[in-house]
């Protein structure tokens, strides 16, 4: 999960996994709405990361954090988030969708329960078949 927000002319991030481990020394790369690299660093041990807002950009900004095979996430800053001032309850917001991610599910741990509950489903099945008196 990346969660970006923009305070006094810097671009804030905060990284972590499903799980709430932190996502550190991971790749973010930020893009403009071409999909032209404008900016690029890595988190911190923490999973954080802060950048100055490219001063040349006049378009939406897609951050995406590479944290290893098979994660990655993207968090997209509205242009007009870039010039006008956050309000309170546009930080709320933002804090909101954060933990509202940070609580649901990952896929993996989805994909883990199902394939559990059709190996448990399976060894049932074999059990009964070679229970002597079964035939």
């Amino acid at each position: 999960i990346i969660f970006a927000w923009v305070e006094d002319g810097m671009i804030h991030t905060q990284s972590s996994f499903g799980s709430k481990r932190k996502a550190h020394d991971c790749a973010v790369t930020v893009t403009d709405d071409q999909g032209r690299i404008v900016h690029t660093g890595r988190t911190d041990t923490d999973g954080n990361y802060s950048f100055a807002i490219p001063g040349s950009v006049d378009s939406d900004l897609v951050l995406t954090l590479d944290a290893g095979t098979g994660h990655r996430a993207q968090w997209t800053i509205d242009k007009r988030e870039l010039i006008a001032p956050p309000s309170a309850d546009d930080t709320r917001a933002a804090m909101e969708k954060k933990e509202t991610l940070e609580k649901s599910p990952s896929i993996l741990k989805i994909f883990t329960g199902i394939a559990l509950i059709f190996f448990l489903a399976f060894a049932v099945k074999r059990f009964k078949r070679k229970t002597p008196g079964n035939d």
